[in-house]
């Protein structure tokens, strides 16, 4: 997918269809969440424990551009946007049989579960992030 370094392919279930026959809005968010965990079990080495990636979602925006329906096919490009002491950015873009379907951002902040509070994003991670800047 142009733009992004990372890219993965979502199947559209036939429950992600509502009474409009197309996706539902709120499933968009779920394909964020799909592509985001390919790329820690791509690029990061995530094997399937949640406090493997010690990483909560701050925040989401998603702008719709047009409906996918159930034989579309789905692509999702996702990469870096920006980086924080704590937090960064992802920046996707949805599209639908090659036509864009959405564009949206999230906002990850790094977690330490057991004090409850954020921490600064590590070396090793940032370098990561870094490989992925769009």
């Amino acid at each position: 997918m142009d733009g992004f370094v990372f890219s993965c392919p979502v199947e559209v279930r036939y429950s992600d269809v509502d009474a409009m026959n197309h996706v539902n809005n709120a499933v968009y968010l779920t394909y964020l969440e799909t592509a985001r965990v390919r790329l820690w079990q791509t690029r990061f080495g995530f094997t399937g424990s949640a406090r493997e990636i010690p990483i909560i979602l701050a925040r989401v925006a998603v702008d719709y551009r047009s409906p996918i329906s159930l034989e579309q096919p789905v692509e999702i490009g996702i990469g870096v946007s920006a980086i924080g002491r704590t937090s960064f950015t992802f920046r996707y873009r949805i599209e639908a049989a090659g036509q864009p379907a959405a564009e949206a951002e999230t906002v990850q902040v790094c977690f330490d579960y057991a004090a409850s509070r954020p921490v600064p994003i590590d070396g090793e991670l940032r370098r990561h992030l870094e490989a992925l800047r769009v």
